[in-house]
């Protein structure tokens, strides 16, 4: 049997457990065979740094994926290159500065304390609650309301139903439910910047603060078009990739009833009953710590890929001009030489006396150098007060009789909705 076409049949099968294997019978840096091309595995952290910030103007996001995913939101922040991407980046950054993502937190409790209340119901009927459904409700509702407030109506109803369409879809983008999907989101975006546009009303979210922004250069501002594209990006992106990572928190933290414990302690703590605010953050240290454990062993964007402008090397390896590398965070993170006993649910591998000396890029789970993904630091800020706003109510017990397992599609999502039990505190 042809190796390169075997190896190719299993990465198809399971990408997760290829890449694992390939890391650990050869090393950090590993060819192999991609349809339609070769590529490399680049699995240590210095080469990833390299990629990432040392030489990151000679890697460009030009593969598959990334192609397949801007012939369909346009040239935004996520699919941009050079200068252009650059120009989008400075326009973007003050609508994601840290004190804005912090003013936000209202909107996200206020949308938490929706979900709680309804759990509350299903606790009484004695009901389960399907978390993955239920982290991708919650993130969309908070998303939507932060990119365009709280008095859009119907609006914002249909974009959650063209998002959640959208998101379900992106790996199947020749299905006509899917353009169905993402016309609908267009549309309703437009629509939404041109009344903006009219009004001239500052509405305190996002799309007000993107609408105000100016190049510091030339002083001019974002277009519809580009406006646009940047919107739908946040909204397919920004929504599902926070909800992937709370749910396979919960789903650790149902196996870890002693993790549990500290969380509950730590909340009981510092809120004593109260809805958690953004002065409250800091103090949520081990909530924080518990997310970043988790997006350690399912970090939401799994892959990322690159291509070599010009020729490069890492260590004794050569590669050629146009040559696709490959970064694996879900690999990467179980690293032996950075990570001890990389499968066990550990948060406290975060505290600040077992992260000193930790190599930066041995924990990639939003990339990293220019590049980072810019909505990380909204991702804590929501990951931290949901967590505590649940742990003050509910402890969470997993009721699945199947192995659950992660599902590689846009992002590492679990192949099924986990199925949970609700026991009130």
């Amino acid at each position: 049997m042809d190796e390169r076409k075997f190896r190719t049949r299993e990465r198809t099968r399971d990408p997760l457990a290829f890449f694992l294997d390939l890391a650990r019978q050869h090393g950090d840096v590993v060819r192999y065979r991609s349809a339609p091309e070769p590529a490399y595995l680049i699995n240590h952290p210095d080469h990833v740094r390299h990629v990432l910030v040392e030489n990151n103007r000679n890697y460009v996001k030009d593969t598959y994926i990334n192609s397949m995913f801007k012939s369909y939101v346009g040239d935004g922040l996520l699919t941009s290159e050079g200068e252009v991407w650059q120009k989008q980046r400075r326009l973007m950054q003050p609508a994601f500065h840290h004190k804005r993502l912090e003013s936000l937190d209202s909107a996200i409790t206020a949308r938490t304390a929706e979900m709680l209340a309804r759990w509350e119901t299903a606790c009484r009927r004695g009901e389960p609650v399907l978390i993955a459904q239920e982290m991708a409700a919650l993130t969309l509702s908070i998303v939507t309301e932060i990119l365009f407030g709280v008095d859009l109506g119907d609006d914002v109803r249909l974009i959650e139903e063209a998002v959640d369409m959208g998101g379900a879809l992106l790996e199947r983008p020749k299905n006509p439910r899917f353009r169905e999907a993402l016309t609908m989101m267009m549309e309703i975006v437009e629509r939404i910047i041109a009344d903006r546009r009219a009004g001239g009303k500052d509405h305190d979210d996002l799309l007000s603060t993107l609408l105000q922004v100016r190049d510091e250069d030339t002083g001019e501002g974002m277009s519809d078009e580009l406006l646009r594209h940047q919107v739908v990006t946040l909204l397919l992106a920004g929504y599902e990739t926070t909800a992937s990572a709370l749910t396979w928190t919960w789903y650790l933290l149902a196996q870890h009833p002693e993790i549990v414990d500290v969380l509950e302690a730590e909340t009981r703590r510092v809120l004593n009953g109260r809805v958690p605010c953004s002065e409250d953050l800091d103090a949520l240290g081990y909530a924080l710590m518990v997310f970043e454990e988790s997006m350690r062993l399912y970090p939401p964007a799994w892959i990322i890929g690159r291509r070599a402008l010009n020729a490069d090397r890492f260590g004794e390896t050569h590669i050629l001009p146009g040559t696709v590398i490959a970064i694996s965070p879900y690999t990467l993170h179980r690293h032996p030489e950075f990570w001890d006993q990389p499968e066990v649910f550990d948060p406290l591998r975060f505290s600040a006396e077992r992260s000193a000396g930790r190599h930066r890029f041995a924990y990639i789970p939003f990339g990293g150098g220019p590049r980072q993904c810019i909505g990380n630091t909204l991702s804590l800020i929501e990951a931290r007060l949901i967590l505590s706003m649940v742990a003050q109510r509910f402890r969470l017990e997993l009721i699945e009789d199947h192995p659950i397992r992660p599902e590689v599609l846009f992002v590492l999502r679990p192949d099924r909705l986990m199925k949970m039990r609700l026991t009130p505190l």
